[in-house]
């Protein structure tokens, strides 16, 4: 039978810089008494409020992890020219210009992963659970959305992560470029803060990560795969004037997790897309706005 413990924990992701329904979510948290408060990253990024956004985390005691916009303030463009373009760099200069010292100081302290016990399970935070400062074309979130949309599992493209292939290749990197290489600063990132501390996926119970942008609900043999919504973007079925999070419930067998979906102001949000000087508009797709 289970006993609950009275222990909840409320995660959310990818705000990318939208004020209105993070703050949403975070007074619902509030309002239920939760204070133990997790984001997946990619606070900041597109969105037209990412200085706020901030300071509303700190506001909340909100623990975060960096997702890769936390990366391409704290490593620089180099590291993902792959697919970035000139509008990318444009709009990462952006978000910058929004930010203080104090909060680039805070983003560089934010971990890649984060690791907890609940309910006797052995559960790991991230962004997304192959390393985004590095495998970010071979092993990525459109493959693995590839994968699901073509009635595939998606989740074996996580055992790449801390697989020794993946460690190799690693170090022949550093090797052939050399640390001094802007290219270089991911790899050598992941090799001084590995994700999940170097564990392989299957160690752990659960994962929850975001990044995907929305809900994809798996289980392998050993781990299963929770990817949450973004916070304030809408798809499918969705209703676009709600923002989401989850709740984990902590019971003496496990946890419970429950998708919670709150009213958020979307007209002010949508003025504040409209109004902001962003010279990215890719915003506007994320959050189904048809203007």
């Amino acid at each position: 039978m289970k006993e609950y413990t009275g222990r909840q924990i409320a995660i959310f992701t990818d705000a990318h810089g939208l004020l209105e329904p993070t703050k949403a979510v975070l007074e619902d948290i509030s309002e239920r008494g939760i204070i133990e408060i997790y984001s997946l990253g990619d606070n900041i990024g597109v969105g037209p409020n990412p200085s706020e956004v901030l300071d509303l985390l700190d506001e909340y005691n909100v623990i975060s992890i960096a997702g890769n916009s936390e990366d391409y303030v704290t490593l620089g463009s180099s590291p993902f020219m792959a697919y970035f373009n000139t509008l990318k760099e444009q709009s990462r200069l952006w978000t910058l210009s929004k930010l203080n010292e104090r909060q680039i100081g805070e983003i560089k302290l934010f971990p890649h992963s984060i690791e907890l016990l609940v309910g006797g399970k052995k559960l790991a935070l991230c962004h997304f659970a192959n390393d985004v400062r590095i495998d970010f074309m071979k092993n990525s979130t459109w493959t693995y959305q590839s994968r699901i949309d073509y009635g595939m599992k998606g989740y074996p493209q996580f055992m790449y992560t801390n697989s020794p292939e993946q460690l190799e290749e690693i170090d022949d990197i550093i090797r052939k470029y050399g640390i001094d290489n802007p290219f270089v600063k991911g790899y050598l990132s992941a090799k001084d803060e590995p994700l999940f501390r170097r564990k392989r996926v299957d160690f752990f119970d659960t994962i929850i990560q975001g990044h995907v942008h929305w809900k994809i609900y798996e289980k392998s043999p050993k781990t299963d795969f929770y990817s949450i919504r973004a916070v304030g973007m809408a798809y499918g079925k969705d209703s676009v004037d709600t923002a989401s999070y989850v709740i984990l419930k902590e019971h003496n067998e496990s946890f419970d997790l429950e998708e919670v979906l709150v009213k958020y102001d979307r007209e002010k949000m949508i003025s504040s897309i409209l109004s902001s000087d962003s010279p990215d508009y890719s915003i506007r797709r994320f959050v189904n706005m048809k203007r």
